[in-house]
């Protein structure tokens, strides 16, 4: 072979060895992620006094994490699990110190949510259904049964004060966690006469037949009531909007380890979730 082709050749080679590096800051960051996880990916809450995790390894920097409602420890990475808002996907990021890029997970703290949503009752929108471990699509734990085994879910269970939502006229099934809207209307929940643009904000407690072994758990809840979807005002629409695009779009993501540059997340406010009940279209 000619020497000057082999010389060529030998450099084509060692160029495309080079361009084939991997910088060994990523790699570093590679190794980290790979080794940021937490124990399991779902966890639920509990009766005991203390329920807290640690990430699998002890790392230095900074975690935060998106919604907001995660009971996390910015330093260590520790979460209190019974402290967390229940019910939500959460993405937790850790960025590593003099680093400015992160990891990013997502874990699971089981219970029940509603989605932001408008009901307009007179275009058959009628029942608000639970969404189970932050999941739209997600399989409830709740047998389809109507006996009154001990073991099933309780919804609208006794708060500690012994009252519940029937007791201000909320129709929520004791088996299912469906709310009737149109019965919370008839049950004068906002009144007699209810009036235009009234809320309503309750705390229901329930009890789930899962791993959490049906642990008294709670969800914030804020109901309006407006007479025509024209009443509604379209900063509480912008504000549903958003809640949902940022949920979702959570939601919508399969659990992942992943690094990326680190960036400002917007701050969502997932509770309570919004019930907007209005009577008619128009």
């Amino acid at each position: 072979m000619n020497k000057t082709l082999t010389i060529l050749l030998s450099l084509s080679i060692l160029a495309f060895i080079s361009c084939k590096r991997v910088d060994p800051n990523e790699r570093n960051l590679n190794a980290i992620c790979e080794a940021f996880s937490y124990p399991d990916t779902v966890f639920y809450i509990n009766d005991a006094s203390s329920n807290k995790i640690l990430p699998q390894q002890n790392l230095n920097g900074n975690f935060s994490s998106i919604p907001e409602g995660l009971a996390l420890d910015s330093l260590t990475g520790e979460i209190d699990i019974n402290a967390s808002e229940t019910g939500l996907k959460y993405r937790v990021s850790f960025t590593p110190t003099n680093s400015n890029q992160s990891c990013e997970l997502d874990i699971v703290i089981s219970g029940v949510n509603y989605l932001d949503k408008i009901y307009i009752l007179d275009q058959q929108e009628l029942i608000a259904f639970p969404v189970f471990n932050g999941d739209s699509s997600g399989v409830s734990p709740c047998p389809e049964d109507d006996d009154d085994d001990d073991d099933d879910c309780k919804f609208d269970e006794d708060g500690p004060d012994g009252t519940d939502l029937s007791d201000i006229g909320i129709e929520v099934s004791a088996a299912s966690g469906e709310i009737d809207l149109e019965q919370t209307i008839s049950n004068d929940a906002f009144g007699i006469n209810p009036t235009n643009g009234s809320t309503l904000d309750v705390t229901m407690y329930y009890r789930l037949n899962d791993n959490s072994l049906r642990a008294l758990n709670s969800l914030n809840l804020r109901l309006f009531y407006f007479e025509t979807l024209t009443d509604v005002p379209q900063s509480l629409i912008d504000e549903v909007e958003e809640k949902n695009n940022q949920l979702l779009g959570l939601n919508s993501a399969n659990s992942y380890i992943n690094a990326r540059i680190s960036q400002d997340n917007l701050r969502v406010k997932p509770r309570p979730p919004y019930l907007i009940i209005v009577a008619r279209l128009q």
